[in-house]
């Protein structure tokens, strides 16, 4: 919000579709927060208009309906009596110039009213058919005359292609001033969008990097995990490119790639986007499919729920050609930025939700200090997170303390959530004060539009005029379709996909207590076998869904008793059948300080058991070596989930734990002390009351799991259970209950000894 002019003048907000979704989610939940945080003027009026008949009191109660729902504050009933005596409504047909001069009649008597003119905001909340007919009334009615004080705000799209935005752009100029014309994008009003220019542009430490001689490549998500919503018959006409590339994927863009303004005027920051747009390489018809990949979802899993495809969608053609994802590889052709690669994508039910920018560096001209002589460390980056984190990353690599030469990445972070007590405005509040304030720098100006538009028309006519060839081309839950993967691959580069949040939702066991977090799922059977038999299940299941999404299922085992009828199980029908074993990747949470021949070792006994007869790739398959000193075991594991994570922090799909009658878990025991940073994975302990070291994997690791799994039968298992489940929080006595992800899955298997002292089942078994 860059040079706002904060001024008290009297406003008046015509809502054109205000008893429509927008209206109700956003603009008035954003336009009370306005009201509360004092930003509004003393004078101001709301008018929405529609065809649904309401009275004003009518209006006003739909209207807090809709910010008691979706406000980003507690409404305050004092506060909303105050603002609702604002709102008003006209029941109104946009095609008839009479409904236009009614309105024209109403914000005369409020300016006569508060004995001053008003500023006069026009929001086209209504379909695009509409803008027209609209527009042409604003001017016939002679309510927008006053070029400074009136203004029409239109929502997108804005235009279906280059000459409909060109044709909809004549249109308004032969009766509004370019600076009375607020195209939105509410991507811009965001708080971590705009912060990308401030960024940028004040800080000495970036600006002299952000260039081709020091960046690699940029990569820009916008990811959505929801499929049509009832929008079907819209989204079949639009699809990803025209509905997030043309508008908010390129604005984004355009604020990473643009020269220094020289000042925050308005159009000298929309003249830099504009430079931008139009430095970004067309493509030939030919070149298209080399720099550009598109694809439909089909069915698959969303929080644990299975979903539809996309053709199977409500108002969606059984052979529709709409692409619900995009990948695109673009080049902007300056000084600046020459050869370096812009990747950008976007999609419909992806893996998670998120939106992010990052920038990659080039790596070290020199580098004296490796990885255990390995020199494909991990780059430095710029991350912006922009939605639902908000804040930005700087990841660069340090030495982790100790006698030995390990590097690792770490990550310098601002959170706007951690660095400032008062909470973000929404998008809508930024850019309806701006409006208000007739600030057009968020806002996109005619020229701006046609540039984007002419960026991607090669691509839309070139994949009109071809049929999309395979369907489907990703499944629901995955990051996208194969061919965007090799996109990056012709480069050297490979997709930077944050970790996902995509985890079952189903609580059996609800914890409340704060330290003990996580989804609890409690599973008690008559006997051992049907418990093994459903943990099989489970590690199928884990499998399948893992290997959709990230083409590798890799699982973290565990040794002792209670796993060895798991192991046998999957060695057989129909089992063995049902696990790609090709992709599985095999390591261990815990191991004893034996040879792997020893009879003790837990991974001998996963060999002996399951692993030897399975065919599991041996280059697939990594154990811990606890035949030489722990400590330095302990080292090398973590080097090799350096490497096999290229750096980032582990996140199993599965990780099989078992539990002790001392409540231990892995080898984490009464007593025994770990260090609890964040980026310590594996340690060696001494376990005093067995007189031997141990090497496991930390608390911390195990919790970044997608899903983890205990085993626990047998009558002395009932009270380390109770404990763990249903006791005071007491880690050092009961280390089990240090296993508590914030965003995995955790199952417990347990027989119905193991159960008998537990509350929960006790109740629900009578």
């Amino acid at each position: 919000m860059f040079g706002k002019d904060l001024s008290k003048e009297p406003t008046v907000i015509v809502i054109f579709g205000g008893s429509g979704d927008l209206n109700k989610r956003k603009l008035t939940p954003a336009l009370y927060n306005l009201f509360v945080d004092k930003y509004l003027p003393d004078d101001f009026a709301i008018i929405g208009t529609g065809r649904t008949d309401y009275s004003d009191e009518d209006f006003r109660k739909l209207m807090r309906e809709s910010v008691d729902e979706f406000s980003r504050r507690e409404v305050d009933t004092e506060a909303w009596d105050a603002f609702a005596q604002h709102i008003y409504y006209y029941v109104a047909n946009v095609k008839e110039i009479a409904s236009f001069q009614e309105i024209g009649r109403k914000i005369e008597a409020l300016e006569e009213e508060w004995r001053a003119k008003s500023n006069r905001l026009f929001y086209l909340s209504v379909a695009p058919t509409l803008f027209e007919s609209i527009a042409v009334n604003l001017g016939k009615s002679q309510v927008c005359e006053d070029i400074k004080r009136s203004r029409i705000i239109i929502e997108k799209p804005f235009g279906h292609d280059l000459k409909s935005a060109h044709d909809l752009n004549r249109l308004l100029s032969t009766i509004f001033d370019e600076q009375q014309i607020f195209r939105i994008d509410h991507y811009l009003g965001k708080e971590t969008v705009q912060n990308i220019l401030t960024f940028r542009f004040t800080n000495a430490l970036f600006e002299p990097l952000w260039n081709r001689n020091y960046i690699d490549h940029v990569q820009i998500t916008v990811a959505e995990t929801v499929g049509m919503e009832g929008r079907g018959s819209y989204y079949d006409h639009s699809g990803a490119l025209r509905d997030m590339v043309q508008n908010h994927v390129l604005q984004l863009l355009s604020m990473i790639a643009m020269e220094p303004p020289i000042s925050t005027d308005a159009n000298e920051i929309r003249n830099k986007k504009v430079d931008v747009l139009k430095a970004m390489r067309r493509y030939r018809p030919d070149e298209v499919e080399e720099y550009a990949v598109r694809g439909q979802y089909g069915s698959g899993w969303i929080k644990g729920e299975e979903v539809a495809g996309y053709r199977e969608e409500e108002d969606v053609a059984q052979d529709s050609n709409t692409e619900t994802y995009t990948a695109i590889k673009f080049y902007v052709d300056t000084w600046r930025w020459q050869d370096i690669p812009f990747y950008v994508r976007t999609g419909k039910r992806m893996a998670d939700k998120t939106s992010v920018i990052t920038i990659q560096l080039r790596p070290a001209p020199h580098r004296a200090f490796l990885i255990s002589g390995n020199s494909d460390q991990e780059a430095n980056r710029i991350i912006i997170n922009i939605q639902p984190e908000m804040g930005i990353r700087i990841r660069f690599q340090a030495k982790r303390p100790g006698m030995s030469q390990i590097v690792n990445p770490v990550d310098m972070i601002f959170d706007y959530q951690q660095a400032y007590d008062a909470q973000a405005p929404e998008a809508y509040e930024a850019l309806l004060l701006d409006a208000i304030s007739g600030n057009t720098a968020l806002f996109m100006r005619s020229d701006q539009v046609e540039a984007a538009w002419e960026v991607i028309m090669p691509i839309l006519e070139a994949w009109e005029k071809k049929p999309i060839e395979k369907y489907p081309s990703y499944a629901s839950g995955t990051w996208g379709p194969e061919e965007a993967d090799r996109l990056l691959e012709k480069g050297g580069h490979s997709w930077i996909n944050p970790p996902a949040t995509n985890a079952k939702e189903t609580v059996i066991k609800d914890r409340p207590d704060q330290t003990k977090r996580g989804v609890i799922n409690l599973h008690v059977y008559e006997n051992t076998q049907d418990l093994s038999y459903s943990a099989a299940e489970l590690f199928v299941q884990k499998s399948h869904e893992a290997i959709e999404k990230e083409g590798r299922f890799v699982v973290a085992l565990s040794g002792g008793s209670s796993s060895k009828n798991l192991y046998k199980l999957l060695t057989q029908r129909p089992f063995v059948t049902a696990v790609n074993w090709k992709k599985v990747y095999i390591f261990w949470g815990d191991e004893r300080t034996v040879p792997l021949s020893n009879s003790e070792s837990n991974a001998g006994m996963a060999h002996q058991t399951m692993l030897d007869t399975l065919p599991v790739p041996k280059n697939q398959i990594f154990p811990m070596n606890g035949a030489i000193r722990p400590d330095i075991a302990a080292l090398q594991y973590e080097e090799i989930l350096q490497d096999f994570f290229r750096g980032r922090s582990p996140k199993f799909d599965l990780i099989l734990l078992g539990l002790g009658a001392d409540a231990h878990t892995a080898s984490i025991f009464p007593g025994v002390q770990l260090s609890e940073k964040r980026m310590t994975w594996v340690k060696e302990v001494f376990v005093p009351k067995l007189d031997t070291y141990r090497i496991t994997l930390t608390p911390q690791l195990i919790n970044q799991a997608a899903c983890i799994a205990f085993l626990a039968y047998g009558k002395d298992k009932a009270d380390a259970l109770y404990h763990v489940l249903e006791d005071e929080y007491l880690p050092d006595q009961y280390p089990a209950q240090l296993i508590k992800p914030e965003d995995g899955e955790v199952h417990w298997f347990v027989d119905n000894e193991a159960a008998s002292r537990l509350e929960s089942y006790s109740e629900k078994s009578k």
